[in-house]
């Protein structure tokens, strides 16, 4: 057996050693042939090295050839600079969201690849049927347009202001892009228009991180939830813009596209970043009560020296770690619920980091204590700034968070909360009925000349109609008072109202009177009689008299014809009533032009503002009546100089149009002391004014007003004049200082517009629509008797006369006291709801 097992294993290693000898055969052929490619492959490879000069071209001819798979132009879409953007609709196609009466800024990415590009961007509001629609109670529609210059190879950001009237029937916006060489359309964009409701306005977020303030979209403060059987389960009252701040600053240029803007906070914003014109409109829209809310440790150190510095409540005093202690106060205050339980105060695990800041003279702490917030004024509006980190996450999960965001941030009315119709929560202001969708609580921002004593609520009523069958049913329906809201541009409000009747009056044509006539036939018969017997007797030729006379009768005709032209106003004249409304330390003042054209023939203008880029200018309707002829669409030019192309006048006729711009002065109107340490008005701007009164408002105890009142009369540029204030009653239906007027109206040699009526609108402080308005106020009032530089129109007229009524707000009193909400969700709501509620 052994013999046999060692047989085999010679066998296998005979079998093995045979294979061995087969592989190394093969081994080594495959070494030859390896070692063969070895010494041949350098010099294949040298032989076959491309030429780099080839090489060069093939790249540029495949980058060629990529180039031109790429569009001549890469056109982004349109959108609005904040706010909700154009979103594709399930069957309409693209929606775009818009504020009516609101300057909208809207922006588009454009790109040429090959060639540079010179065209025009136009956009108009049309109808289903893309037909444009006229303004309202206008013959007119609107077209806005914009040059475009385009480098190659450079994407521009291009900004344009839109512009949706109140009460608009149109239901897309048509946007194009032509270029101007050919003519053709390279773009067209038509979105459905979503109008933004009244009450609802932008909180924008500037910051270098802007998505951890998405938790804002989620708050009551922002959502306003509501249960009712014909009503949306939310109102929605703000939408929230979260705004990356990087090399360029997503903020319009013209301040009056930041009349939607209720809030801003900012959080690391380069402030550098600002163009002039960004920073002109942010101290703009302040001081028209926008409010502005610096948040995070490190804002205010990049804010120092920056052209926001000297309108800050503190500065930066060096890190500080805030503990709960420090917190204890301020969380109890805003914990505090009148009519419902009290929320425990915050009590973080590790303390917050954050800075000490240092009070400046002119600031107030935010109620609630622990040197965690300041505030100032700064003309209507507020800068607030805080010590600690907004956006901590503790912080946010704080029950009382919410309600110190309503009324500590955004200084608005405390709520009460109660339970909807199907269980869920609901918030109302508490004591305020039917006010919870009224846009004076949801924006600060105030314009005299477009909301003085204007309503601008939305409330749900029921209204009787018949049915299918003819019986009655009851329908529910939302009333809105302005369906721009506060803020809006609106051609029918008080003061519009006002300023028509005075301009179509002071615009009238008037037939000369007697005395004109008279002294046009006693000139005319002093020249036809003695005057020609003089003349020829001078030279001996009394006869050739008679031949003179059908002459002097010609001449004299004609001469009393130009007379009376230039008299009624025959050929064209122009009649300006304007509002200059500004703010004590402010060197800016917003204009706002209500001007009346008549001319004899038909003309067509164009209304031009040199050198300005913030202004705008629309017709003006004559009445509330509806339009019987529908003309064409006017052309407002934003490109360089804004203008208006295209308004025609039919012979002896009156157009006329409301423009509004941003005007600079060469100083402010402002309180200030005499040498003796009294109280005086400045009349720093390049203005004299006449007719100056100064009204000062103040509340007692009893929240019932106060007046005290001085006369100063002329006030010239460059001067000044002591208030000597004494009460006096206030009486809405008479003008102040009525006998002092009267006399200096005899003595004033030259006649003027009769502003009385606007005079009276703006000495009256107390609007009945506006509780938020409720704040002492010192208020000066006075009389340009010319209409102010900066709008051209062409063709010129003969005549021209023009009064602008200057409305300078020159203090304020501190707001009132914002106070926690009266009870939270957790007191309505049942304990699985109150853990789903944010």
């Amino acid at each position: 057996m052994h013999t046999q097992r060692q047989q085999f294993e010679r066998q296998q290693f005979d079998g093995m050693s045979s294979q061995q000898q087969g592989g190394s055969f093969v081994h080594w052929w495959v070494c030859f042939a390896a070692v063969g490619v070895l010494l041949a492959s350098p010099l294949t490879t040298f032989a076959q090295a491309p030429d780099p000069q080839q090489a060069a071209e093939e790249e540029a001819k495949e980058k060629e050839a990529e180039e031109k798979r790429k569009p001549p132009l890469e056109i982004g879409r349109l959108v609005p600079r904040f706010g909700e953007q154009a979103i594709d609709g399930e069957a309409d196609g693209p929606t775009f969201a818009i504020k009516p009466g609101h300057w909208t800024a809207a922006v588009q990415s454009m790109q040429a690849n090959y060639n540079d590009f010179v065209g025009q961007f136009s956009a108009e509001v049309v109808d289903d049927s893309r037909q444009p629609v006229p303004l309202d109670h206008s013959r007119f529609g609107l077209k806005i347009i914009r040059g475009v210059t385009l480098a190659k190879g450079k994407e521009r950001q291009i900004e344009t202001e839109l512009f949706l009237p109140q009460h608009s029937t149109g239901t897309r916006l048509e946007a194009r892009l032509t270029d101007r060489d050919s003519g053709s359309e390279v773009y067209q964009f038509q979105p459905k228009i979503t109008p933004i409701p009244a009450y609802q306005y932008n909180l924008v977020v500037l910051a270098t991180e802007p998505d951890k303030y998405a938790f804002l979209k989620v708050t009551n403060t922002v959502r306003a939830p509501w249960e009712e059987e014909f009503e949306e389960s939310s109102q929605v009252h703000y939408q929230v813009a979260l705004l990356r701040a990087g090399m360029q600053i997503p903020l319009p240029e013209n301040p009056l596209a930041w009349t939607s803007i209720a809030y801003i906070v900012w959080d690391e914003a380069d402030p550098t970043q600002f163009t002039s014109a960004q920073q002109e409109a942010l101290l703009d829209w302040l001081h028209w009560g926008g409010r502005l809310i610096v948040n995070g440790p490190d804002s205010l150190a990049m804010l120092k020296g920056s052209f926001l510095d000297p309108y800050l409540p503190a500065e930066d005093g060096g890190p500080r770690e805030i503990t709960a202690n420090e917190l204890a106060a301020w969380s109890a205050y805003w914990g505090e619920r009148e009519n419902g339980q009290e929320i425990p105060p915050l009590a973080p695990s590790k303390p917050f980091s954050g800075i000490q800041l240092l009070v400046r003279t002119g600031s107030s702490e935010l109620v609630g204590g622990g040197g965690l917030f300041y505030t100032r004024d700064v003309g209507r509006g507020l800068i607030t700034v805080s010590a600690l980190q907004l956006a901590e996450r503790e912080c946010l999960d704080w029950r009382g968070f919410d309600g110190f965001l309503n009324a500590g941030l955004l200084q608005r009315p405390r709520r009460m909360f109660s339970t909807g119709p199907y269980g869920g929560e609901q918030v109302d202001w508490a004591g305020l009925n039917q006010r919870r969708l009224d846009a004076h609580f949801t924006t600060p921002l105030r314009l005299f000349a477009r909301d003085a004593q204007a309503a601008a609520n939305t409330r749900r009523v029921n209204n009787s109609a018949p049915n299918a069958m003819g019986m009655p049913q009851e329908i529910s329906e939302l009333e809105v008072d302005r369906p721009g809201g506060v803020a809006a541009w609106d051609e029918f409000s008080p003061v519009a109202q006002v300023v028509r009747e005075l301009l179509l009056l002071a615009a009238g044509v008037q037939v000369p009177g007697a005395g004109f006539v008279l002294g046009c036939l006693a000139f005319y018969l002093l020249v036809l009689v003695p005057v020609n017997w003089l003349v020829f007797r001078t030279i001996e030729r009394v006869e050739w008299a008679w031949i003179a006379v059908p002459f002097i009768a010609i001449l004299g005709t004609w001469v009393v014809v130009k007379q009376a032209q230039l008299d009624i106003g025959f050929v064209r004249s122009q009649t300006e009533v304007a509002i200059l409304e500004i703010y004590g330390g402010h060197d800016r003042g917003l204009l706002s032009r209500f001007t009346a054209m008549y001319s004899s023939l038909s003309t067509t203008y164009e209304i031009k503002f040199p050198d300005q880029q913030s202004a705008a200018v629309l017709p003006f309707p004559a009445s509330g009546d509806d339009p019987t002829d529908w003309q064409q669409s006017v052309v407002f030019d934003e490109s360089s100089s804004p203008r208006l192309e295209g308004l025609t006048v039919s012979s002896s006729a009156t157009r006329l149009v409301h423009a509004e711009q941003v005007v600079q002065l060469e100083g402010p109107l402002r309180l200030g002391k005499s040498s003796r340490g009294l109280e005086q008005v400045e009349n720093r701007t390049q203005h004299n004014l006449r007719d100056v009164a100064v009204v000062r408002r103040t509340y007692d105890d009893a929240g019932k007003p106060r007046y005290e009142g001085s006369w100063l009369g002329d006030l010239r540029r460059g001067n000044s004049a002591v208030l000597g204030l004494r009460s006096f009653a206030w009486d809405p239906k008479q003008l102040p200082f009525a006998p002092e007027r009267e006399t200096a109206a005899r003595g004033r040699a030259i006649s003027t517009i009769h502003v009385d009526a606007l005079l009276q609108l703006a000495f009256n402080m107390e609007d009945k629509h506006d509780p938020v308005g409720k704040r002492d106020e010192t208020r000066l009032v006075g009389v340009i008797d010319a209409a102010l530089p900066g709008m051209e129109i062409e063709p010129t007229a003969s005549q021209h006369q023009g009064a602008t009524v200057v409305i300078a707000h020159l203090a304020y009193g501190p707001l009132a006291t914002p106070r926690p909400d009266a009870n939270s969700p957790a007191d309505v709501l049942s304990p699985a709801q109150n853990n789903e509620s944010p």
